[in-house]
């Protein structure tokens, strides 16, 4: 085709393509927890690191052991916060698209990273291929960023995403299960475990006492369900309340609820399936603390510390953070209703912290 036959472009086609250019770009920050996902098991693997280094070292390289360690940590618990930050400037809008809501969604799938990696890895040990988990991580996040990366090129041509509030029934559902199973197990199984900061044979009494009440023939059946239902419960008022509006306290809490979604589900894996039927070991505080060699001393153990500090300090937060809802919807004041939420958090810190301490210990003392 000749010069002169051949079309000029328009200056508003080349305007289109300059606004769709800008909007992907000016969008790539969707993609960061994803991304930040897909090396988490990197950022495990430095935890380990450091923490050979550190039992290696004496002396001044034990200061820069130190340094590794808090660099370390630092990089696992930043693919959560990573998370939750993103869902929450997503969540700023009165009505979403499509591909913001499957960003939106994603980055909340990142903050539940630290169980999703136990789960993958005990079910991939299950399966008799212990590097499964790995290579499957590697599979799953790449697919995870290339859907994002789909969504975010469609954005121009879509429409807004439906919307529909959570049902209230559901709601006090949801929360009626969620005290009962604090009210049955979860206030005494906390402050056992909390327990073995200051004497693992304490511990170790107080839940000999405990298991006695629920794993007895009436309640373990009862709280087993309960668990179950707040998995489904949790999963269905989380895909409802990402589809609107959302505040910091409601991402918290639905961040916080998506980790606890996969936080149960690996748990009950791994006690009911790994500990009582395959290996038929008992299922105590030791076990969980990756006993006799310990969680950071361990490969694969380490990845229990950001699993569990984060269990208890995010389902401590979730109860304060469902509290405020309920004093919100009685006509408590918004200020006490958010102080009251940020205590109950503070509460969490402590309790996870010093649980923790008590599981790093445990290599010393066995």
């Amino acid at each position: 085709m000749s010069d002169q036959h051949r079309p000029l472009p328009t200056h508003e086609g080349t305007r289109t393509h300059v606004v769709e250019a800008h909007s992907l770009t000016g969008n790539l920050w969707w993609v960061l927890p994803p991304a930040a996902a897909l090396f988490y098991p990197q950022a495990i693997r430095a935890l380990y690191e450091s923490g050979r280094l550190l039992h290696r070292a004496s002396g001044p390289p034990e200061a820069l052991a130190w340094l590794a360690i808090v660099v370390s940590v630092g990089l696992v618990y930043s693919v959560p916060v990573v998370g939750i930050g993103v869902a929450y400037l997503l969540g700023q809008h009165e009505r979403t698209s499509c591909s913001e809501l499957l960003a939106r969604r994603l980055a909340h799938l990142v903050v539940a990273s630290p169980s999703l990696f136990v789960l993958i890895g005990v079910v991939f040990y299950l399966l008799h291929y212990p590097n499964g988990d790995s290579v499957f991580w590697w599979i799953l996040w790449p697919t995870v960023l290339a859907a994002a990366g789909w969504s975010m090129r469609r954005q121009d041509i879509e429409t807004l995403a439906s919307s529909r509030p959570n049902p209230l029934p559901l709601r006090v559902a949801h929360g009626t299960s969620a005290l009962l199973i604090i009210l049955i197990f979860l206030a005494r199984h906390l402050l056992s475990h909390a327990s073995a900061a200051f004497s693992p044979e304490l511990d170790e009494a107080i839940m000999s006492t405990l298991r006695k009440w629920y794993r007895s023939e009436l309640v373990q059946p009862v709280l087993v369900t309960l668990m179950l239902f707040q998995v489904v419960s949790g999963g269905i008022l989380l895909w409802r309340a990402t589809a609107t509006r959302s505040d910091l306290y409601r991402t918290l809490q639905t961040s916080t609820g998506v980790f606890l979604t996969a936080f149960i589900v690996s748990h009950l894996n791994a006690v009911f399936i790994l500990g009582r039927a395959v290996t038929k070991v008992d299922t105590t505080f030791l076990w969980a603390s990756g006993a006799p060699v310990g969680l950071l001393p361990d490969a694969w153990n380490v990845r229990l510390i950001p699993h569990y500090s984060l269990g208890v300090w995010f389902v401590v937060a979730h109860m304060g953070l469902g509290l405020r809802g309920v004093l919100l919807f009685h006509g408590v004041s918004p200020s006490a209703a958010d102080r009251v939420a940020w205590g109950v958090g503070a509460l969490g810190v402590a309790v996870a912290l010093t649980i923790t301490f008590a599981q790093l210990s445990v290599h010393d003392v066995t």
